[in-house]
């Protein structure tokens, strides 16, 4: 990643953590843009290049989407060819490292707060994770060859979301923990889920 990239995700990080703070100390009626930008030591102007509301400010990148190419890769077989291996890397593609695991955490801690003290944004974080299933859901569609349509691949998608959640809440992300420990995890959430809903011999 470039300088240039860098420095814009380092404003867009601050823009979202400034929102954040001033929206948990004064409510969200009580914070302008102007302010945000102001405290973020940027201008107006820049903060609507990066949001179009401070709404959107606040639900920040979470959760994140995976990018086109790793869409692309998973949709034509990648990268090992092993569906659900190949599921966990699209579902974490970008949880590469201690840090991004740990900032990802904290910030659905924080958005989780957010909820609680604006329960007005509620409907927009749902409809974050309702987009993100849905890219999902078109990836394994493209995969399986089945219509985007097809109740399977949205099941699949949904339950891949809602393992993930799980998931994240009960890493610690210590020192020692990495993507692929997540990884680990996550596979054998998605084990435990198989058997819960496997046919009973009963």
């Amino acid at each position: 990643m470039g300088l240039r990239e860098r420095k814009k995700q380092a404003t867009r990080r601050a823009l979202e953590e400034t929102a954040a703070r001033l929206t948990l100390e004064r409510g969200l009626e009580h914070v302008t843009v102007e302010e945000i930008a102001a405290e973020a030591d940027v201008s107006t102007r820049t903060f609507f290049n990066y949001f179009t509301t401070k709404e959107e400010a606040l639900l920040g990148d979470v959760p994140p989407t995976p990018d086109e190419q790793a869409r692309r890769v998973f949709a034509e077989g990648g990268p090992t060819g092993a569906f659900v291996d190949d599921l966990i890397t699209l579902l974490t593609t970008s949880l590469i490292s201690p840090e991004a695991l740990a900032a990802h955490r904290e910030a659905m801690h924080l958005r989780k707060r957010l909820m609680e003290r604006e329960p007005q944004l509620v409907p927009g974080m749902l409809a974050r994770f309702h987009n993100v299933e849905q890219e999902i859901s078109r990836a394994i569609a493209q995969r399986t060859g089945a219509s985007p349509e097809d109740a399977r691949p949205q099941l699949v998608a949904a339950t891949a979301m809602a393992v993930t959640r799980q998931t994240m809440k009960s890493l610690h992300f210590t020192e020692g923990e990495d993507a692929a420990d997540m990884r680990a995890v996550l596979r054998d959430a998605f084990r435990n889920v198989g058997r819960a809903y496997a046919p009973s011999d009963d």
